[in-house]
């Protein structure tokens, strides 16, 4: 509904920069289980949160 207000190419952008950092994260990623003790679980969930709280945050700001 609320992406309905906003122009079709307002965040084409997005995939080229969530690209590269996915692929970051992939190639980091045993690096950063390492600090939830290796619970990789944990520490997926805490990427997917950062990268959804990182994307609305950056929709809000450019939205204004």
């Amino acid at each position: 509904m609320a992406a309905s207000k906003l122009p079709g190419d307002k965040f084409i952008w997005t995939g080229f920069a969530l690209a590269p950092l996915l692929i970051l994260l992939e190639v980091f990623f045993k690096h950063f289980v390492a600090l939830f003790g290796g619970n990789a679980n944990a520490a997926r969930f805490t990427l997917a949160g950062a990268i959804v709280l990182g994307f609305y945050g950056t929709w809000f700001v450019v939205r204004s």
